[in-house]
């Protein structure tokens, strides 16, 4: 069996302590998809050689985590954060967490460190479709997190004026009268897809992307919905500092709106098609 590779990344600073958490998030997803379907393409492990290549591609993810920096930004920054939600996940009395594509019990990754990944992950693809969804393009448009930006009242007004100035001057002005027309009827000249700024267009955008990933990953058996913890929802929403501050009666409907659809998957899994 050939060596399994893993995705190259983009880091593209040299100190990530000057960037955006967000800057730092986005090359995690794809990462950890990468060295996740190593694992799937060998669930057995019995063979030594299989076992020694998959061990090589996990210690070569590990660096690659540990260059783009997310993980140790992210602990330095909001710590305590997230071991609240680690907490949440491998404390809480009642309630199990386990991984659900890749089973735990490997010889070359402990099941702490297993469990931990998938929780980076699941963050870190909510930190990006909090601040900067824009970077999914058409599929962020699919999936409503982005919309289209059409001209305003005072942009068609404008073009109208202007259109019907041309007219009567009978000006040669090729396309531009065209792309004045369209303008003047409300319709965008070029794609432009935008992320709603509203707290709670933000809000929702996190909380779908965290259900979306955490039932990609985790198999979840609680005493309630079988979901993942809105108490660790609140701690995510702590680390993008969204206002105000959300409460459970806030997150849970959302959650129940996204729940258990399985036709959708989540923004982070479509990073590579961008």
């Amino acid at each position: 069996m050939d060596q399994p590779s893993i995705i190259k990344t983009y880091s593209q600073s040299q100190r990530p302590e000057d960037w955006k958490l967000w800057e730092l998030a986005f090359e995690y997803p794809p990462l950890y998809e990468a060295i996740e379907s190593v694992w799937l393409q060998s669930p057995e492990f019995t063979d030594q050689d299989i076992l020694n290549s998959v061990n090589i591609a996990y210690q070569k993810a590990e660096e690659a985590f540990e260059k783009i920096a997310f993980e140790r930004i992210l602990k330095e920054r909001f710590g305590d954060n997230f071991d609240e939600i680690m907490r949440l996940l491998t404390g809480t009395h009642g309630s199990t967490f386990t991984p659900k594509r890749v089973s735990l019990g490997r010889e070359f990754i402990s099941d702490e460190r297993q469990l931990e990944l998938i929780v980076l992950n699941i963050v870190a693809g909510a930190i990006v479709a909090y601040d900067y969804p824009e970077i999914h393009t058409r599929e962020g448009e699919k999936s409503g997190a982005l919309i289209q930006k059409y001209p305003s009242d005072k942009v068609i007004n404008l073009s109208r004026k202007l259109y019907k100035a041309i007219q009567e001057e009978r000006l040669w002005t090729g396309d531009f009268k065209n792309s004045l027309w369209e303008l003047s009827d409300g319709q965008p000249l070029e794609t432009q897809l935008l992320a709603l700024q509203k707290p709670k267009a933000k809000l929702e955008r996190l909380v779908k992307e965290i259900t979306l990933l955490s039932e990609r990953y985790l198999t979840m058996r609680t005493k309630g919905q079988g979901r993942f913890p809105t108490s660790a929802i609140i701690e995510i929403t702590k680390i993008v500092q969204h206002f105000p501050p959300p409460d459970k009666r806030t997150i849970s409907p959302i959650q129940k709106k996204y729940a258990k659809k399985n036709k959708e998957d989540p923004l982070a899994t479509k990073w590579s098609s961008v």
